[in-house]
């Protein structure tokens, strides 16, 4: 078998909105690809691969814009002071905190048609009783 030492080439792989990796978006060339969110790897280790799990005061759910950009959920917690941070994967972040009880947060996401990968984090989770997603199911 012969063997390729031309090291011009370089690895690439194509990352989505929500930061993971985009399956059988490996390219193999010498230039980074000009369209697309692409970061180039070490090509001796393109497939070890290991994502980085989720921790245990997260949850994560999929967002599907195919009916609208809009979306809304709630949550209750226990009437104690709490800290969560929701990343939309979007790019977007929002911090917050509050005294406790009912809260309900909404976003726009900005395109419609695609699937987008959220998480909520709470300082304590033990402290969240309910949470409800509206009307999209």
């Amino acid at each position: 078998m012969a063997r390729n030492n031309n090291n011009k080439l370089k690895a690439f792989v194509r990352f989505d909105g929500s930061g993971r990796i985009i399956p059988s978006s490996l390219i193999v060339q010498a230039f980074k690809p000009a369209v697309g969110n692409y970061v180039e790897i070490d090509a001796k280790e393109c497939c070890n691969y290991t994502p980085t799990p989720l921790p245990s005061n997260c949850i994560e759910f999929v967002v599907d814009t195919t009916d609208g950009t809009e979306f809304t959920f709630s949550f209750v917690t226990s009437v104690v002071p709490i800290n969560f941070t929701i990343s939309w994967g979007d790019g977007t972040t929002h911090p917050d905190s509050g005294g406790g009880g009912y809260y309900e947060e909404s976003h726009t996401y900005p395109q419609e048609g695609r699937q987008y990968t959220a998480r909520i984090c709470f300082d304590n989770p033990e402290n969240v009783q309910q949470l409800e997603f509206f009307g999209n199911d």
